[in-house]
């Protein structure tokens, strides 16, 4: 049975994920999201404090869906008309998140992860098997009851299929084959004696009816199991006077024989027992595995809805606005009032935002004053992707862009500043694993990259490097301190005015080519914007010497 929230055609499996998942992880400061997917949140105006293992869980789930792009816009679509849904029925997640995790806590105290030691009591497994078997039944009852109670509010058709499935594959006449069934099995689990009922104790015992043959000798054969059920009669002790002489009793009756007797015997019928159990118990064994796969998926499909659900009261928090982005073509990226959520997060409190329409442009080049928020616009369009891309919503009033299921990101990290020697070296070679692993859509962000020689010759590689990823289709936003390559392209694309806009010949290496730069006005003050604008041949640095370390 298929939960199918995650996907409408299959069911979660880690296939694909991003190329350097840890290194994207890094550059777009991605850890932040997950920390606030493991928060705790307010459903209808109470706090739902989870246990330390809920939340690492929670964010465990989260961090697994974000790195297995999706790769069309009907997977995107079905992913946000699902967490609509869950957006608008916060308590009807959590109870389902919970209801799955204390079934799967149960059967992990039943053994679920034990390890194999070689060492096997078939009795006790078989007793365990219907002890999971009984609570994965009861725990599908109750799955069934919850969605009947609330499929009629939701909308989406993940959460509608879900309950279809559900009364399908857990139908009525299933539901009361199955508890007949462990009704009828019963006694090999329940060997506890019950409260007396006026002053008399009761216990579950079998009735097993067989039909056989005999074969050469007298020798019974050909055992076929008839029926098999659980009878509650007073109990005595089977050791006991009164059991003896009952037994003795009962043997004068044609067909009986008297087990007290006869240890031999007695262990016989504890392995007839055994035999009728084992084989009932297969018939419905597919029944038990299929539950087992469904609480598992249960558990780590709503887990990711939740997770959204904290991310989003983590934005409310810090008063950031969120939509749902749009999928559109391989030449669509724009967006209005795009914030850095890693970076809210952390400031705990409001940051700028920017909008940008970069439609058709294969190659944005964004240069600009030191400090002027060039790196942290980079960023924000890389984790807005990354969310687009699992389903989530962005922190922005409006997103649209394509989908790149193969996308890299390289960025220029603290601890390259800290090396000694082999700066270059470490970059070109993160740069060839990238280019061994590019594909049809794929996205490259690069941050200050090759900025660890001179100037001189990281632009001379930045313009090789990045003219042959251009010509293979490859989209690329870079933010650079390079100026020359800066300049270098602005002049060979042919300028159309200074505010960043290229024209050329279609089919050109330099067409479709946008200049953004840090907005910084005439008194040096940085309002974090990012705007069209052609490269300058500075980035302030002297501007901001001086305001450090010059003596006030």
């Amino acid at each position: 049975m298929n939960v199918g929230l995650l996907y409408d055609y299959k069911e979660w499996t880690p296939v694909k994920p991003y190329f350097d998942w840890g290194s994207m992880t890094t550059d777009l400061g991605l850890d932040t999201l997950f920390w606030a997917a493991k928060q705790d949140s307010v459903l209808n105006g109470s706090r739902v404090v989870y246990s330390e293992h809920e939340d690492s869980y929670v964010g465990f789930a989260v961090k697994r869906v974000m790195c297995v792009p999706l790769k069309t816009r009907e997977e995107v679509q079905y992913r946000q008309e699902i967490l609509r849904d869950a957006l608008e029925h916060e308590e009807f997640v959590g109870k389902l998140y919970r209801l799955a995790g204390k079934v799967l806590e149960d059967w992990d105290k039943l053994g679920r992860k034990r390890n194999n030691t070689g060492i096997r009591d078939t009795k006790a497994e078989l007793i365990t098997d219907l002890q999971v078997f009984r609570l994965l039944v009861s725990g599908m009852e109750q799955v069934k009851e919850l969605l009947t109670k609330n499929v009629k509010e939701m909308h989406s058709r993940g959460f509608r299929e879900l309950y279809a499935r559900v009364t399908n594959e857990f139908s009525e006449d299933v539901q009361n084959y199955l508890e007949k069934i462990l009704m009828d099995l019963s006694f090999y689990t329940d060997v506890t004696i019950h409260q007396p009922k006026r002053n008399v104790f009761y216990s579950y015992s079998p009735r097993i009816q067989m039909e056989c043959g005999l074969e050469d000798g007298l020798k019974i054969g050909s055992l076929k199991l008839e029926s098999i059920e659980t009878v509650e009669k007073p109990y005595s002790n089977p050791y006991g006077i009164k059991a003896k002489l009952q037994g003795q009793v009962n043997s004068l009756a044609p067909g009986v024989i008297a087990l007290y007797k006869d240890q031999a015997m007695r262990e016989d019928a504890a392995q007839l027992e055994y035999e009728a159990v084992s084989y009932v118990y297969s018939c419905c064994s597919g029944f038990a595995a299929s539950f087992g796969r469904f609480f598992d998926q249960l558990r780590f499909q709503t887990a990711f809805y939740l997770g959204a659900i904290n991310i989003k009261y983590q934005m409310q928090r810090h008063k950031t606005e969120w939509c749902f982005p749009k999928v559109g073509d391989q030449e669509s990226l724009s967006f209005t009032d795009l914030k850095e959520i890693v970076m809210t997060m952390k400031q705990k409190g409001e940051t700028i935002g920017n909008d940008a329409a970069l439609d058709g442009e294969r190659l944005v080049i964004v240069t600009g004053a030191n400090q002027g928020g060039k790196s942290t616009f980079l960023r924000s369009i890389g984790i807005a992707q990354v969310m687009m891309q699992c389903g989530l919503m962005v922190p922005a009033k409006r997103y649209q862009s394509g989908l790149y299921p193969n996308f890299f990101t390289h960025f220029t990290r603290r601890e390259d500043s800290a090396m000694n020697s082999g700066r270059l070296d470490e970059e070109l070679r993160r740069m060839d694993q990238i280019v061994s692993n590019l594909g049809e859509n794929s996205l490259l962000l690069l941050n200050e990259s090759f900025a660890t020689t001179t100037e001189k010759e990281g632009s001379a590689i930045a313009y090789d490097i990045l003219r042959a990823l251009k010509e293979e289709g490859v989209r690329i936003l870079t933010v650079t301190h390079l100026l020359s390559f800066a300049q270098r392209v602005y002049e060979e694309a042919g300028s159309k005015d200074n505010k960043g806009k290229t024209e050329m010949e279609a089919g050109g290496t330099w067409s479709n080519v946008a200049f953004l730069s840090a907005q910084r006005l005439s008194d040096g003050t940085r309002t974090y914007k990012i705007l069209p604008h052609a490269p300058e041949m500075t980035s302030f640095g002297l501007e901001l010497y001086d305001e450090v370390l010059s003596p006030s």
